[in-house]
């Protein structure tokens, strides 16, 4: 197997290394049909398809999207059949009007021969996107550090996790200024695959605490039988967080208080709460002021469906994995499936969402590259609006 074709597959396959499948779904109860629309991302641009799409709406119809491995072809190219580079971020700006969308699609150095990644990791390292939100006219994303280890499908291990921030998000990507400060080291603790700020109740997501709005809170995948976990920083200092050397990180213990995350420590207390079982590495949380409650979004595993948990409180009681939605392209029947697909990377997109609407996006993959290649209807985000789960 090509490095590309490894490469292409890590994001997906990190879900069979890190997901922990003990857990057994739960039924959802009855809800209207889903409408899935498969065509929402067009090829163009020289943007031939890509995975993960967290997104973070900027207000009047546009959204930011931040993708992870990308086929790139020349700017008429509309198939992967065409594709001349892959790197291993992308980031997309969309204008829309209801489902109505226009897309503009991103890298660094974008006429170049050898095309670059927005996010740039230090020497053969690369990042993966993570959870994205905007603070103080600043946009920050979490990214995890990833480098090659070994060979085939697996040959890959965490080297710790960043914190992006972007004061000029508002220009074309491709002019970024962006800073970078490491968030942990290794794998043991990967903070940001959700990140929650000025959410919940009255914009406080701890509103135990009269001062829970003031923290940013990353769910965080730990432990060898990976689980989530939850850290807070103060907003106050997200651009003074960098790790080690800074103390204002806390993590939520299993009494429910929140305690120092001593600052040279790269995994996590022995009593850090398990706010979430199974962990996942791709995953969304959000809040819905109709419902008064929060929800999960998450794939566990390679299963056939994706899944969701809810809870009325950002720090406990969430409810066991949950179907959310069965991938049509998983059944035997549907023309686009193969005994080697499989589907993954579920995230919520609240832009697209009208009152008692849950929309999140997936996307499928193949473990053979030639399938990938030949078929445009795989291998990117599929959007999926459903009503919205509730107890």
């Amino acid at each position: 197997m090509g490095s590309r074709r490894r490469n292409l597959l890590c994001s997906a396959l990190l879900l069979i290394a890190l997901v922990a499948s003990a857990a057994q779904p739960q039924h959802d109860s009855g809800t209207a049909s889903p409408r899935a629309y498969p065509h929402l991302f067009p090829y163009q641009q020289g943007w031939l398809g890509a995975d993960a799409a967290y997104s973070v709406p900027l207000g009047n119809g546009k959204s930011l999207w931040f993708f992870d491995d990308t086929f790139l072809g020349a700017p008429d190219a509309t198939s992967r059949r065409q594709a001349t580079g892959f790197i291993h971020n992308s980031v997309g700006i969309s204008h829309c009007s209801g489902l109505k969308c226009s897309f503009q699609y991103f890298w660094r150095v974008q006429s170049a021969a050898k095309p670059q990644p927005i996010f740039a990791a230090p020497g053969s390292d690369w990042f993966w996107a993570m959870d994205a939100f905007l603070c103080k006219g600043t946009l920050y994303i979490a990214l995890m550090q990833m480098h090659a280890a070994g060979s085939g499908a697996f040959g890959f291990a965490y080297s710790g996790a960043q914190l992006a921030s972007i004061p000029n998000y508002t220009e074309p990507p491709s002019q970024w200024k962006i800073r970078y400060q490491p968030l942990n080291r290794g794998g043991m603790a990967v903070p940001g695959v959700s990140v929650v700020a000025n959410q919940g109740p009255g914009g406080n997501p701890d509103p135990s605490n009269p001062h829970g709005a003031d923290y940013a809170y990353f769910f965080t995948l730990a432990g060898k039988e990976p689980y989530l976990a939850l850290l807070r920083v103060p907003l106050a200092e997200l651009d003074r967080l960098a790790r080690p050397g800074h103390a204002h990180w806390q993590v939520l213990d299993n009494k429910g208080l929140w305690e120092t995350w001593k600052d040279s420590a790269t995994v996590l207390p022995v009593d850090s709460a398990k706010v979430m079982r199974p962990g996942a590495t791709e995953m969304t949380v959000r809040w819905h002021r109709a419902t008064q409650q929060w929800i999960a979004v998450y794939p566990v595993g390679l299963e056939r469906d994706a899944h969701y948990s809810l809870s009325s409180s950002l720090t406990t009681g969430w409810s066991r994995p949950r179907k959310l939605f069965a991938y049509p392209e998983m059944d035997a029947s549907n023309p686009n499936f193969t005994p080697h697909l499989f589907c993954y990377a579920d995230k919520e997109h609240v832009e697209f969402e009208n009152p008692g609407e849950l929309a999140f996006t997936y996307v499928c993959n193949s473990t053979q590259e030639n399938e990938v290649t030949r078929n445009g209807n795989l291998y990117h985000p599929i959007l999926v609006i459903r009503s919205l789960p509730k107890e």
